[in-house]
């Protein structure tokens, strides 16, 4: 059972520039609301990357049992790493999160509203789910891996490459099709809980969720609490297919193209003929060789209640 209010420690993280800026007041009315609500929230707002990682790891330390991530995906990241490694059992700290960021794929994926009454009803009523983590070269991740292709579109969008006036979904399509044309599939080896690849890909995709790049479903098969990472294996495809494939990104039916592949593990090894970064929840987390594994249950989340996409 949860805590009264007044024995729980609230702390919220902030990214001031998440949804690029215009969002910072409304993270002050998360605050009051919380206030009001009799909880005593501590706001804190970081001010470099990685400063939400080790903000979550001193507020743990200090006793927080809610650490709130105010912003995106790339926020959150921050923030579950400094809970994970820092915490001293899984259950004495719990997630929330209000999602400011362009993405919100865990958002998405957890059902948690963006607006923000609902935000901070959702921080105050909801049930406390348990879900999986995603783990890559000691980093965690809560929804999606990715190296080739997607891990280009990730840097030139976190680059701020598109034009300001693409938001969300549409920053990472435009920086799909200027990245499209020049392009080269890569030779990667896949090994470990399922048959062994090697060959030259156009993607590799490691789903602990469904959704990334601001709703499309890139591993549509992939359940946040089952134990397992789905992965979507995009072999080497023309151009033109990977252009009519796009939309169909958006509902899964990319799946059903036959260079499209999914599989379910809970450990594989990737290796690659050159050094290539790997993303993860839109943030740059290491390079192949790499092992990727499931973490089950080790993440303690506030969600509305009903199943988990």
């Amino acid at each position: 059972m949860e805590n009264s209010r007044s024995d729980q420690r609230w702390v919220l993280i902030a990214n001031p520039v998440s949804g690029r800026g215009r969002r910072r007041h409304l993270v002050d009315q998360v605050a009051k609301r919380l206030q009001e609500a009799g909880c005593t929230p501590e706001l804190l707002w970081t001010t470099r990357r990685g400063h939400a990682e080790e903000l979550a790891t001193i507020a743990v330390r200090q006793g927080a049992t809610h650490v709130v991530a105010c912003g995106g995906d790339g926020t959150i990241h921050e923030v579950v790493n400094g809970l994970v490694v820092s915490r001293p059992s899984p259950n004495a700290v719990t997630l929330g999160v209000i999602p400011l960021g362009l993405g919100n794929d865990l958002a998405r994926t957890l059902k948690i509203p963006c607006d923000l009454y609902s935000g901070v009803q959702t921080l105050l009523s909801a049930s406390v789910r348990t879900i999986d983590l995603g783990k890559v070269a000691e980093r965690y991740f809560v929804t999606v891996a990715t190296l080739g292709f997607d891990t280009v579109v990730s840097q030139y969008v976190a680059a701020g490459r598109p034009p300001r006036f693409f938001t969300n979904t549409t920053a990472y399509l435009y920086g799909t099709l200027v990245n499209l044309l020049r392009y080269q599939s890569v030779w990667v080896r896949l090994s470990g809980d399922l048959n062994d690849f090697e060959g030259p890909v156009f993607l590799v995709a490691i789903g602990n969720t469904s959704f990334y790049g601001g709703g499309m479903k890139i591993a549509p098969t992939a359940v946040v609490d089952d134990g397992r990472l789905d992965l979507c294996l995009v072999r080497q495809v023309p151009r033109l297919d990977v252009v009519k494939m796009l939309p169909s990104v958006f509902s899964g039916g990319h799946i059903k193209h036959p260079k499209v592949s999914m599989h379910s593990f809970q450990k594989i090894k990737v290796t690659a003929k050159e050094s290539m970064p790997i993303w993860a929840d839109g943030e740059s987390t290491s390079q192949t060789p790499a092992v990727f594994e499931v973490v089950p249950r080790a993440l303690r989340v506030l969600a509305p209640g009903g199943v988990i996409a």
